[in-house]
């Protein structure tokens, strides 16, 4: 069978982490080594399973169609890519690079395999076009690792790979019209040094990154702030730099399986065409706001460069084909922590916390179920497959949420209610809410107050006091809910912040009094976390349920001058910690009878003053 085989090792003496998200990137790899983009569809087969077809140019701009499988990689230690023809110059290609470790550095041993078909392969073979085409992948591979290499570890990505390709500068009238709308930003909000790189990022970044911009993920890589790059990101939306989107995600393959621009779009039932099943939408699980650039900024191609790779999902650190009746031991170096083990196929999945301590459990899959079996031997992962059919082996990192920005992160921030007005719910329609963290304030003796001021005099203070607190909420990532009367109502998607901002409202209050002829206020605090659902109201984005009755009746209990917590945010993740950074002290426990509460319940009231 006619066939070219290109084979290289390649040699690092530097850091397999830091290479390791460019290494696997056949995407980015793709697209810099000039390949064009192809389109990609799912077809179910009768057993259930899933084909993925694709056509597009392959090899010496020939015109293919092919077969390709979901791709296999093991973190850190091994990458394949294996696609069936059936057009074009090709029969098969195999690309395999395996990871071998020593003492400051790593190799990759590179393996094509192309068999190829017809006239044109022979032609491609026989000039010497096909080998070259291999060689010049891995030449690509190398001159973004050794990019990488050349420069400073904390450089956005972007410019690192600037030192290896010469990306096609913006057209004079585009780069204009970018540096309009980037003036507009800067003019709202101020010096910001996210901007600048974010503006080399729409400029010069591959296609493969800018098809999906992930703002946690580009805070992690510019060393920056998570809240001001969101916050950037949503402003160059408003400013029409960037196109906003809703990625509602398969909970299995985590791939988007439904892309609308508004939340007025986004479905209650969605099917992922790759893993064959039904799921409904959950806004904080598996809803992720994202960014593309305008297409007259940055157009990008319609298909993809490669449909599967690891860095696509970096929660999956293994997807490995396992033969019917084969046990594969896989050595990837995991840290401790909480795992999801599956197939790529429908069926079972077990989550498990591993210590790090003991082996990791041997994954079995046996007839529609997958089990966590005995430790594997140290240093391996043990992938036994008891079924009488191939089957893709997944494991899956849980903490993927970390570079999220889910739809109940996004509604909260400011940010979002400043730059996204047009950004509402159907009317009629709602949204799951995991959990929000939600302030309520109140002003003590405001009957009195009306009468001693007038109403006048008495509503200008109100209308300061709303003021001094939207300004505090948003400062500390939250926002402005609506107000009630004398209330105000806050969001957050963070206990810590609703905690920070409460502290700061109270500690405040005797600068805001200060000099005031009018007397100042005194003001009722109260926080309380859980689930809920957001509706439109009046076009804005509301909450409603218990937790939201619950946190009125928290608030309701503080006496003025001091805070009220719940029980279920006072036992939140950063709380206490916050309450300590600030030299607030613990609150003091005690139980109250809430109205439209069945049971009393336990509450912690902190004691205010301008010192503590």
């Amino acid at each position: 069978m006619p066939r070219v085989v290109v084979e290289q090792t390649l040699r690092y003496d530097a850091s397999l982490t830091r290479l390791w998200p460019l290494l696997s990137n056949s995407s980015l790899l793709a697209e810099l080594d000039g390949r064009p983009a192809y389109e990609a569809v799912d077809e179910l087969q009768p057993d259930g399973s899933v084909i993925r077809r694709a056509k597009g140019e392959f090899g010496p701009s020939v015109a293919a169609e092919w077969t390709e499988d979901l791709g296999e990689w093991v973190f850190h230690r091994y990458v394949r890519q294996f696609r069936q023809f059936t057009k074009g110059a090709f029969l098969s290609v195999d690309y395999q690079v395996a990871v071998t470790t020593f003492d400051g550095g790593f190799n990759l041993n590179i393996r094509i395999d192309m068999v190829t078909r017809g006239l044109i392969g022979w032609i491609g073979r026989y000039l010497g076009l096909i080998r070259r085409a291999g060689e010049n992948f891995n030449g690509t591979l190398d001159r973004v690792l050794r990019a990488e290499l050349a420069a400073p570890a904390a450089d956005d990505e972007t410019m690192i790979l600037a030192a290896a390709f010469d990306p096609k500068p913006l057209s004079s009238q585009v780069q204009t019209r970018m540096n309009q709308a980037l003036a507009a930003i800067a003019d709202e909000r101020g010096d910001s040094p996210t901007l600048p790189l974010l503006a080399e990022y729409l400029g010069g970044a591959p296609e493969t990154w800018l098809l999906r911009i992930r703002p946690m993920v580009l805070a992690r890589k510019w060393r920056a702030d998570a809240g001001e790059v969101v916050s950037i990101c949503l402003a160059a939306h408003h400013h029409g730099l960037l196109r906003l989107r809703w990625e509602v995600l398969c909970p299995r393959c985590r791939n988007a399986s439904d892309v609308p621009d508004n939340l007025a779009d986004l479905p209650k039932s969605v099917h992922c065409t790759t893993c064959n099943i039904d799921f409904e939408q959950d806004f904080s699980a598996n809803v992720e706001l994202i960014f593309q650039p305008e297409p007259w900024l940055r157009p990008l191609p319609d298909g993809a460069f490669c449909m599967m790779g690891a860095p696509s999902v970096p929660h999956v650190k293994v997807q490995r084909n396992v033969n019917p009746g084969e046990t594969l031991a896989i050595d990837p170096p995991l840290e401790a922590g909480s795992y999801r083990l599956r197939t790529a196929q429908a069926g079972d999945q077990i989550d498990v916390n591993w210590d790090g301590q003991t082996g990791f459990p041997t994954v079995i899959a046996q007839g529609d179920t997958v089990a966590a079996g005995p430790p594997s031997p140290p240093g391996q992962i043990l992938l036994d497959n008891r079924t009488d059919r191939a089957l893709t082996f997944v494991i899956e990192e849980l903490a993927w949420r970390k570079d999220a920005l889910t739809g109940d992160r996004a509604i909260v921030m400011p940010a979002f209610q400043q730059y996204c007005p047009e950004q509402i719910l159907r009317p009629g329609d709602d949204v799951a809410i995991a959990n929000v963290v939600l302030l309520f304030t109140d002003l003590k003796g405001s009957t009195s107050m009306y009468e001693a001021l007038g109403d006048a005099a008495a509503y200008n203070l109100v209308r300061d006091h709303f003021d001094y607190l939207t300004n505090l909420v948003e400062r500390h990532g939250g926002v402005l809910v609506k107000t009630i009367g004398d209330a105000v109502m806050a969001a957050f998607a963070e206990p810590d912040e609703g905690v920070r901002a409460a502290l700061e409202a109270q500690l405040g209050i005797g600068e805001f009094n200060r000099g005031r002829v009018d007397g100042g206020i005194v003001l009722k605090v109260g926080l309380h976390q859980g689930p809920c659902i957001a509706v439109t109201t009046s076009g804005q984005l509301d909450y409603f349920g218990s937790t939201v009755n619950v946190a009125a009746r928290v608030q309701g209990e503080s006496a003025g001058g001091d805070i009220l917590f719940s029980d279920d945010l006072m036992s939140a993740t950063g709380v206490r910690e916050a309450l300590v950074e600030a030299g607030a002290g613990m609150p003091s426990e005690e139980t109250a009878d809430l109205r439209g509460v069945a049971l009393p319940v336990r509450l912690w009231r902190l004691q205010m003053s301008e010192q503590f």
